[in-house]
């Protein structure tokens, strides 16, 4: 807490010696101890002999300590769990909600070994990227907990969109797209006890920082990184706070029954409607155009004959006209 409050004194215009330790009450030998520390982490960090110190620059780091620094939201992200690598956030979020982990809780690795994508198949997880798993606790049906995937669609979108201006967009269901690759996939899982919801869990993988080489050639058409696409290297942590942020108030709304309200947003901020698609009902590939979204999140296509068609769930691939 000490070193979080010593940014918080410095970040925004410098700060004396003595000004600091009267607003810490703290020694000077603690105060220089801990400034050495700060620097060692990568926080840049000048002084003047007149002026005193401030924060020139912040590493990209995603440590829990860093994350709370200046986190706005109520609950979620107040109690994060780091790690430099697992097999999966996902996995390991799992064994806090059988220690009665609290709504809110967050689960955040540096690196996943063995990430999962909504098709079970291996998700890359090279550093540079979020790769987090939420632990949340509605007390709603299991049908209900699916719509999160679109909660948690909108809060990403509007995160990087409207917050940092990258030109994300969303696809059906739970992936987000720069242009047409993805930089971002959704796992939501839910966590029953006796056929009784325990939680959801909301894994989220986002590549910001990846850099091209970490990027598997037989992925490097359908698959980017926000740094790729805008040459921008963005702070992660300072991403994860507007997102928890962003996220929690559009939970408070899905669990109030404002849905309808979130999907304005999807609709908004959609890579979908408009595309050709091809997407599969009853075990059969459709190939249509998506005309929007349904209230309840399903994704609505109008086939060649002009029948339109409801989507529930499944996989939705954007394709040229034919």
């Amino acid at each position: 807490m000490i070193r979080q409050h010593i940014l918080k004194n410095i970040e925004a215009e410098f700060a004396t010696e003595s000004e600091l330790l009267k607003r810490l009450n703290i020694s000077e030998e603690k105060l220089r101890k801990n400034l050495d520390i700060l620097r060692e982490a990568g926080y840049k960090i000048v002084h003047d002999d007149d002026k005193g110190y401030k924060l020139e620059d912040t590493p990209d780091i995603i440590e829990p300590f860093e994350v709370g620094r200046g986190l706005n939201s109520k609950y979620i992200g107040h109690n994060i769990h780091f790690y430099e690598e697992v097999d999966s956030t996902n996995n390991t979020a799992k064994k806090f909600v059988e220690d009665d982990a609290s709504e809110g809780t967050v689960v955040i690795a540096e690196h996943q070994t063995a990430g999962r994508s909504r098709k079970n198949t291996d998700w890359i997880s090279p550093e540079g990227g979020i790769y987090m798993t939420m632990i949340l606790r509605p007390d709603v049906t299991l049908l209900e907990a699916s719509k999160l995937t679109i909660v948690t669609g909108v809060a990403i979108a509007k995160t990087l969109h409207d917050e940092f201006d990258i030109n994300v967009g969303i696809k059906w269901p739970n992936d987000l797209l720069i242009g047409n690759k993805k930089i971002c996939g959704i796992l939501t899982e839910a966590v029953t006890k006796k056929d009784k919801l325990e939680a959801i869990l909301v894994g989220v993988g986002i590549d910001v920082n990846i850099n091209d080489e970490d990027i598997p050639n037989e992925l490097e058409s359908i698959a980017t990184s926000v740094k790729k696409e805008t040459n921008i290297e963005l702070n992660r942590a300072a991403i994860m706070r507007e997102f928890f942020r962003i996220f929690e108030e559009l939970y408070e709304q899905f669990k109030e029954g404002n849905f309808k309200e979130i999907v304005s947003e999807w609709r908004r901020l959609s890579s979908t409607t408009g595309n050709r698609v091809k997407v599969y009902k009853g075990g059969k590939a459709l190939i249509a155009d998506a005309v929007g979204i349904t209230n309840k999140g399903a994704l609505i296509v109008e086939t060649d004959d002009g029948k339109l068609e409801k989507i529930t769930s499944g996989e939705c691939i954007i394709i040229d006209d034919e």
